[in-house]
């Protein structure tokens, strides 16, 4: 069977060197020439195609990507996404045709998730699911900081749309096997890291150093402290990274933050 390694996680967490350092062990992300932003360094790794899906998807169900929702799987069982799995599975074999091992990279996975599942499933792929995870506090200096025009946003809506992404990638990947990838751990050490996520995907050890070598640390610009000061976004932190957040937390969040 084929593999597929899917990387969800907030934008700004490092899904791109994810995707870099897996490039490296000879996974396939598709064309660049199809990357958003060619010929940026560092690479992004995503494909406007799929970036565009994506937005499709999460228009299908009455929202923009950085609109506040937290879908579940139900609402992804309406035929309305029928003609979107079918052209998806068409882009895939377009990309890739019979390639081995490939890799998606997206933040919008964590809400679409569902989808890229059945499609990958339906083409004979398995999945290998990394969630890409970077503290509250550094995130929110670096997606401030992001070319994207951010207006209206102030530090809570910053801080919540980090809470969002993380809860929904969590949910959608509660019944699969994740490695959980920390930002902050695979620059303070890279080749540890980068070896220990090696053995985990038995990817080939002679690649490692050359894996390793992708991580820049100068990249590494908004090192802040774990806290950010409020305490429901600090509590979850802590939450996520010891892996205890329950479906029940993700509804009653989702339910809660609608009432605001």
């Amino acid at each position: 069977m084929k593999t597929a390694f899917l990387i969800l996680g907030a934008q700004r967490s490092g899904t791109s060197v994810t995707s870099h350092i897996l490039s490296k062990f000879g996974i396939d992300f598709g064309s660049d020439q199809h990357f958003i932003q060619g010929g940026h360094n560092p690479i992004f790794f995503e494909l406007q195609w799929i970036n565009d899906a994506n937005n499709q998807l999460i228009q299908t169900l009455g929202h923009r990507y950085t609109d506040f929702f937290l879908p579940i799987e139900q609402d992804f069982e309406s035929d309305r996404f029928t003609q979107h799995e079918e052209n998806l599975h068409r882009k895939i074999l377009q990309e890739w045709g019979e390639t081995s091992s490939i890799g998606l990279k997206d933040p919008r996975f964590s809400l679409t998730l569902p989808v890229w599942q059945r499609v990958l499933s339906a083409a004979d792929y398995r999945l290998n699911v990394i969630l890409a995870f970077r503290s509250p506090s550094s995130f929110l200096k670096s997606n401030q900081s992001l070319f994207h025009n951010w207006e209206g946003w102030d530090i809570d809506r910053h801080l919540r749309f980090w809470l969002q992404l993380n809860l929904a990638a969590t949910y959608f990947t509660r019944d699969l096997p994740v490695y959980f990838l920390c930002y902050e751990d695979l620059m303070m050490n890279p080749h540890e890291e980068t070896e220990q996520f090696a053995n985990y995907f038995k990817l080939d050890p002679t690649f490692v150093d050359r894996a390793a070598a992708v991580i820049d640390r100068s990249h590494y610009h908004h090192q802040a402290s774990t806290e950010t000061g409020v305490a429901l976004i600090d509590e979850y932190y802590q939450r996520l990274r010891s892996h205890i957040v329950s479906t029940t937390d993700y509804v009653n969040y989702g339910k809660a933050s609608s009432l605001r």
